[in-house]
């Protein structure tokens, strides 16, 4: 049975999956998570910080981000702050949307304002708890209209770019940065930790303390989820999984479809042949430079 609504009118944004509010207290850590749909986090008041693949920001009141599927991110608070967002989450493959994914968004008083109201009116036309479902009895005009509120809530940001506000925050989120591209830039290579390390110019040590901050994960095992990223992309444009396995370094197929399977709950072929495959996105949803 689908689990989500979908509804029959054409538009930008196919369904809403998650939607709520959350405060954020004194030193809260998430140690991340990704997934194969969008999300959106809202600072209402405060400030916090999260990363996304090799970024980091600090967000504060009136500030929104955009993290695209499979984009591994996390969120957390410094010491002695916090913060109340709204986090939401919804499934889209219109290229338009991946004009949002490029940092973090200033809300002007306006789109504040109507930012809270598509929260408000998906509150009033679905069942939110936690999860977004329909109404036993659903008033269809009013869910019609809460997906066009949204729909036009991204599209004024589109129409005016120069809202967007991104910068990285000191010195530990640039190396963080660093061992990132460094980790893209050597996903043919079945590195170690220690070849890692040296290539960054970092201690492992180091290396790991930096990683544990900004990842919340272990190193080796955020280098093998970048690979399956790419080998998913590998196996939309038709390479085989031999010819994948040995272009991102894996020391067999065997290993490769191992990792493959527990970085996405499924084996290489059975991904081949799947929706999330056969999406007609663009590229760049696997572009890890972005």
């Amino acid at each position: 049975m689908q689990k989500w609504y979908y509804p029959e009118f054409k538009c930008g944004v196919k369904c809403f999956i998650t939607a709520f509010k959350s405060k954020f207290e004194n030193s809260y850590y998430f140690t991340g998570e990704m997934h194969n749909f969008w999300e959106i986090v809202y600072v209402a008041k405060g400030s916090l910080f999260v990363s996304e693949d090799s970024r980091v920001y600090e967000l504060n009141e009136g500030d929104i981000i955009f993290h695209k599927p499979m984009e591994f991110h996390k969120i957390w608070v410094e010491k002695d702050q916090e913060a109340r967002a709204i986090i939401m989450s919804f499934e889209s493959d219109d290229e338009y949307v991946l004009e949002l994914s490029h940092g973090v968004y200033r809300l002007d008083a306006e789109r504040k304002s109507a930012f809270e109201e598509v929260y408000q009116m998906l509150d009033d036309s679905f069942n939110i708890n936690f999860y977004v479902k329909r109404k036993e009895t659903p008033d269809i005009v009013a869910e019609k209209l809460t997906f066009m509120h949204f729909e036009i809530f991204l599209l004024s940001l589109l129409s005016n770019i120069n809202t967007q506000r991104g910068r990285q925050y000191n010195v530990s989120a640039m190396n963080y940065k660093m061992i990132i591209d460094t980790m893209n830039e050597n996903l043919s290579k079945n590195l170690s930790i220690e070849e890692l390390a040296a290539l960054c110019n970092l201690s492992v040590s180091n290396l790991k303390k930096i990683f544990a901050k900004y990842a919340g994960g272990g190193v080796m095992k955020h280098f093998n989820r970048l690979k399956i990223k790419r080998a998913m992309r590998l196996l939309r444009i038709g390479l085989s999984v031999a010819e994948i396995s040995y272009q991102l370094g894996f020391s067999s197929q065997n290993y490769f479809a191992v990792v493959f399977r527990r970085e996405t709950g499924m084996l290489p072929s059975e991904f081949r042949h799947s929706d999330n495959s056969k999406t007609t996105i663009s590229d760049n949803y696997f572009n890890e430079d972005k």
